[in-house]
């Protein structure tokens, strides 16, 4: 873990809290959560608040995120809007507070000029004790707080300006004009200076959630829910939600006749294969840790390209067992001789290996969330797309390897994190070809 906060691959870009009256306000809202406040002059928080100094002194990762489910929030800074979000328990969750962020921005800064906001992110369960908890997630609502008030009292000023303009004789109401002037003391004039946010409830269809082992819960047009995830727990519930269709996730061939069905991956794209560079990343990725796993004593980061061909040519018999070595090693034959590959031998697993999310269905980013499962070896894109799954892979890894991962991600994703990621997954669309 060391390794990972000193190179920013956890907990990197986050907002440094370290005035006295946004640590007072941290520890307001901290309190009325039930939580111990916090000793610390500075700590950093992410966009949620999320806080990994708080989160070591109460030895609680998920003091945001109690029971799994309605993850709450703090919010006193709204630099916090350009923060990511760690710890989730929903893939959705991000996108949440990124929309609330940019609906509500203009509320935000004023109301945290004078106050902290805190609250949580409420949908129709309050913790999950069966699938049905899950699957009843549509919809959410965030419900705020501030501990002075500022937003309760706006709310309530908005209402007496409306009183005053729909009551002909409101003018003459004394107290009613007393306390409108006492409120806009507080609260400023909110004709001009948004305090409310206006945005609160959001749409939360598809998403990746780690209750039940992991399961990926898709929305259909036909309000059809698609669940995939661990075998038994599939087995479990098809019975009990007939309604509902539940795939296996190593149920290749449904898995991979349901995302093509419903339009969420493209074909092959030999062009983004090639020319996004994912390709040459996961052969030198793939071939490098075989290499090492081979010799103990070869440092994967090391090893040169020459050197990767020289011991492909001494090993290829071995290799060709391996159906990632298969699927990279046809693609590339594809893409050196400008031609459609021979996927004939490709099952379903491999095509799953070979294809991205498309770009223009909605799903997209949740579906290359998903196909990274498929490619467990690629360190670099569930780095980018699944860190949950990086994170839990990386505690697995040997020491040489972990090494080779933080300098492979810092060198090829860090400098230009925004143009690697349009190459991996925007990019060299089938329709532009």
């Amino acid at each position: 873990m060391e390794r990972l906060i000193e190179n920013a691959l956890i907990y990197g870009s986050m907002v440094q809290i370290d005035q006295p009256h946004l640590v007072e306000r941290y520890n307001q809202a901290l309190s009325a959560f039930g939580l111990a406040t916090t000793k610390r002059n500075a700590f950093s928080v992410d966009a949620m608040g999320f806080s990994p100094e708080i989160a070591q002194d109460l030895e609680n990762n998920e003091y945001l995120d109690p029971l799994g489910i309605n993850r709450r929030f703090i919010i006193v800074s709204p630099e916090q809007a350009d923060m990511p979000v760690v710890n989730i328990s929903f893939s959705s969750t991000p996108d949440l507070m990124r929309a609330f962020y940019v609906e509500n921005s203009e509320a935000i800064g004023n109301l945290t000029l004078k106050d902290v906001v805190y609250g949580e992110i409420e949908d129709a369960s309050y913790r999950v004790d069966n699938l049905d908890d899950v699957l009843s997630i549509k919809r959410v609502k965030f419900k705020l707080h501030t501990h002075n008030g500022l937003l309760e009292k706006s709310k309530q000023l908005t209402g007496l300006i409306e009183t005053f303009e729909t009551e002909g004789d409101a003018w003459q109401d004394d107290q009613l004009l007393g306390d409108i002037v006492d409120l806009a003391r507080a609260c400023g004039d909110i004709r001009y200076n948004q305090i409310a946010p206006q945005r609160m409830k959001f749409d939360a269809r598809s998403f990746w959630t780690r209750h039940f082992d992991g399961i990926y819960v898709f929305h259909d047009e036909d309000d059809r829910v698609v669940v995939i995830g661990d075998p038994k727990q599939v087995q479990a519930e098809e019975a009990r939600r007939p309604q509902d269709r539940f795939i296996a996730m190593t149920d290749h061939d449904a898995v991979l006749d349901y995302l093509t069905g419903t339009g969420r991956v493209e074909p092959l794209n030999l062009e983004w294969f090639g020319q996004s560079g994912i390709m040459d990343i996961r052969f030198g990725i793939f071939c490098r840790l075989q290499m090492s796993l081979q010799d103990a004593k070869l440092d994967p980061s090391a090893i040169t390209d020459v050197e990767i061909d020289n011991w492909v040519h001494k090993n290829l018999s071995r290799l060709k067992k391996s159906k990632a070595f298969r699927q990279l090693h046809e693609l590339h034959r594809g893409v050196l001789n400008g031609s459609q590959p021979d996927t004939a031998s490709f099952d379903a697993e491999m095509v799953l290996m070979s294809v991205r999310a498309n770009p223009d269905h909605d799903d997209w980013l949740l579906v290359n969330r998903f196909l990274s499962e498929f490619v467990s070896y690629d360190f670099l894109t569930r780095f980018i797309v699944n860190k949950q799954a990086f994170y839990r892979d990386y505690e697995t890894f040997s020491d040489a390897h972990r090494e080779y991962a933080v300098r492979l991600i810092t060198a090829v994703y860090f400098p230009d994190k925004q143009e690697l990621w349009s190459a991996l997954f925007e990019q060299w669309r089938l329709s532009d070809a």
